[in-house]
């Protein structure tokens, strides 16, 4: 039987088929933009190889713009334990610098060190302390570390790594390993959820300083973004965090007090101005 196609099944077919060319053409755009962003962060990230500071700072703060995207990538990045001593540092204030000229811009990390230099960037888009900018080691402190991740030494009592065989620089990396394992547990317990607003919430209500100064200089000084952070949850959900780091009169009382004393708001002026 040979059935005759109305009007109406008509305009209902080209309904459906504009409906579906549209839908198409919406997904290959999204695909397209996923894929151009992710080999534009794959690009950035690659950068952070550079021995040259100029390209590793003309990227530094777009990859925190990605947030919580750039975070694997960067824990990836904290495997690899090639030194490569910086130059065209300027003023640059570090670990490794060879000169100081007595003003500058610090940063401090032993960035001339690949994966402390993703730990750089990791930790302030994180805002967490996973101990890259503590440069002393020692046999306590290495055993210390292995007993709080390696189930081996749990089971067994014992460990398998003679540190005291080892040479300085190669106990570094050691314990770069080592933490760069305890980052990776530390992503994968936490990933599914985690925001930037909220890594500035639990930072600042943190007993530990070096995290609570970190998410304190980021609302003073800081450009990045932050998903979410607006003046409503500023004054409901973060301005009562300060005012308590301000009572405690510990290291981060005094900028604590500055944030507060900000009553125009420029700090957030200067994070959407750009």
């Amino acid at each position: 039987m040979i059935r005759n196609i109305t009007k109406l099944d008509f305009l209902k077919n080209n309904v459906t088929s504009s409906f579906m060319k549209h839908y198409i053409t919406i997904i290959l755009l999204l695909t397209f933009t996923v894929s151009f962003s992710q080999k534009r962060l794959d690009g950035m990230i690659a950068e952070l190889k550079h021995s040259d500071f100029s390209a590793i700072y003309k990227v530094k703060d777009s990859i925190v713009n990605y947030q919580k995207d750039a975070i694997p990538e960067l824990i990836e990045l904290l495997k690899d334990t090639s030194f490569v001593k910086l130059n065209n540092t300027a003023d640059l204030i570090y670990p490794g610098a060879e000169k100081f000229y007595g003003h500058g811009w610090i940063v401090n990390y032993d960035i001339d060190w690949i994966s402390v230099r993703a730990a750089w960037l990791l930790e302030e888009i994180t805002f967490q302390n996973f101990g890259y900018r503590d440069l002393t080691i020692n046999e306590d402190k290495l055993m210390s570390l292995h007993k709080q991740d390696y189930t081996s030494y749990l089971q067994t009592g014992s460990h398998d790594i003679d540190f005291k065989d080892k040479t300085p620089r190669e106990q570094l990396i050691i314990y770069r390993l080592m933490l760069a394992d305890r980052v990776l547990k530390w992503w994968d317990k936490n990933k599914n959820g985690w925001t930037r607003l909220n890594a500035i919430k639990e930072a600042l209500s943190s007993i530990d300083e070096q995290r609570q100064s970190l998410a304190l200089r980021y609302l003073r000084f800081g450009k990045t973004d932050c998903d979410g952070l607006t003046l409503e949850n500023y004054k409901k959900e973060i301005k009562p965090i300060i005012k308590k780091i301000k009572r405690s009169k510990n290291e981060n009382a005094e900028q604590a007090k500055y944030l507060l004393e900000d009553n125009e708001y420029y700090w957030f002026k200067s994070k959407t101005e750009r």
